[in-house]
């Protein structure tokens, strides 16, 4: 007796968290991204490890991050609009391609020995340009896939699929340098991309209400712009977003200069080190598809987050044993990835359909355009004081900074309850 996949996929019984994987759109798509995703730890190892033995130069390994997330501060807001005015699917598979291309391009480079930082810094500002549109598109995507009872499930889930990759795609590349050379590690990459455009050109979202287009950009961008302003709710937590961002996570910037000069493990190690952050990232987002059912619009888990990961951060930058600087990884890791989906989820849920691309995109550019200065900036300041001081400066002030923004919050929030008792009062 034959079972097709449909079939078995209807009597499976599935918890009310995983709902989404039955769905025959989200199920393929979110397979094809957990594959790309594995290339892209792949090549994130292989490269900058291959940045740090061109340069020997930590501020230019954090150029090189910083270089691939710039264009966000520029681009995404109107990638956002771009996002919610037209079909998000061909975006994505025009800008997977660029990815893969430009993967190519820095495998044959390093094939015939012409590679130079500057090449990759070339390829980063590229692959940021066209990531400053597809980005939003990618989240706000997740969202055609879905419908709203589904969408904190699927938001969790997409989550997930990209910290398991975290697990497997950076042990992968610390070996794969080993078996294929550094050029193994961009064309590795290369065809992963496969996996997500197959699926991304066979599946049918269903329709979705876009914007006018008989108004311009401009006026579509201050429409979003405005729709935040107005809302100190989102503004509170792009704030959080952004401190953990800018100050916590440059340590995966630094991670090659503690592989190297402080626990000495090499390539391979450096490999460890991120799949450490990668099973704590892994665990986090489990965690949050677990309890998505219950996850909360407010903003008081982005503050307890943000306490801890600048918490782990400091206690990671002053241990010198390995097994305990894992540990603290894995807790840098879930906090980190639980903040990011923390905030895209409650963006989303607290913003209309047809405004979600511009919303995300403010975030984009708050986490992925401006936080990303911090790469740079802890670049230089470890090229003076070194890695693990710089780590410790990050982690304090981001732990002292949420409480500081939750107690301004609350502040306001008690005033503004007495400002409405008082004019009842009076009235």
């Amino acid at each position: 007796m034959a079972f097709s996949i449909s079939s078995v996929r209807r009597h499976l019984v599935f918890p009310v968290s995983l709902h989404p994987l039955k769905d025959k759109n989200f199920a393929p798509f979110l397979f094809g991204s957990f594959l790309s995703s594995i290339g892209f730890w792949v090549q994130s190892v292989g490269q900058s490890w291959q940045v740090l033995q061109l340069t020997n130069s930590a501020f230019l390994l954090g150029l090189v991050g910083f270089a691939a997330l710039l264009p966000n501060i520029v681009l995404s807001l109107f990638g956002g609009v771009i996002a919610d005015r037209v079909n998000r699917r061909p975006v994505l598979i025009g800008t997977q391609i660029i990815f893969m291309s430009t993967a190519t391009l820095l495998g044959i480079f390093t094939t015939l020995h012409i590679i130079t930082v500057w090449q990759i810094i070339l390829m980063a500002l590229i692959n940021g340009t066209f990531n400053a549109v597809g980005f939003p598109a990618w989240q706000a995507f997740i969202g055609d896939l879905l419908e709203l009872e589904q969408l904190k499930q699927g938001i969790a889930l997409n989550s997930m699929q990209f910290n398991l990759s975290r697990v497997i795609g950076p042990a992968l590349g610390g070996f794969s340098i080993g078996i294929f050379g550094i050029a193994g590690s961009y064309y590795l990459n290369a065809i992963s991309y496969v996996a997500v455009i197959i699926p991304l050109i066979l599946i049918h979202p269903r329709q979705r209400e876009r914007i006018s287009r008989q108004q311009g950009i401009w006026q579509d961008l201050r429409e979003g712009l405005s729709f935040a302003r107005k809302r100190p709710s989102l503004q509170v937590i792009l704030l959080l977003q952004f401190i953990i961002a800018f100050l916590v996570f440059p340590y995966i910037i630094l991670l090659p200069i503690f592989a190297r000069d402080i626990f000495h493990i090499g390539a391979s190690g450096l490999g460890v080190l991120n799949s450490a952050s990668g099973i704590g990232a892994l665990l986090g987002a489990i965690l949050l598809v677990a309890l998505s059912q219950r996850l909360e619009r407010g903003r008081f888990l982005l503050v307890i987050l943000c306490v801890l990961g600048g918490s782990a951060c400091l206690a990671f930058a002053m241990v010198n044993v390995l097994n305990v600087a894992i540990l603290l990884l894995m807790a840098l890791g879930a906090c980190t990835v639980m903040a990011m989906t923390s905030t895209n989820t409650a963006l989303q849920l607290l913003t209309p359909e047809n405004m979600r691309g511009r919303i995300l995109s403010i975030w984009v550019m708050t986490a992925l355009g401006l936080a990303p200065f911090g790469n740079l900036l802890a670049g230089w300041v470890a090229q003076s004081i070194g890695a693990p001081f710089t780590l410790s400066i990050g982690g304090g002030l981001c732990a002292t900074g949420a409480l500081f923004i939750a107690a301004i919050s609350k502040g306001h929030k008690l005033n503004a309850m007495r400002q409405v008792s008082s004019t009842r009062n009076t009235s």
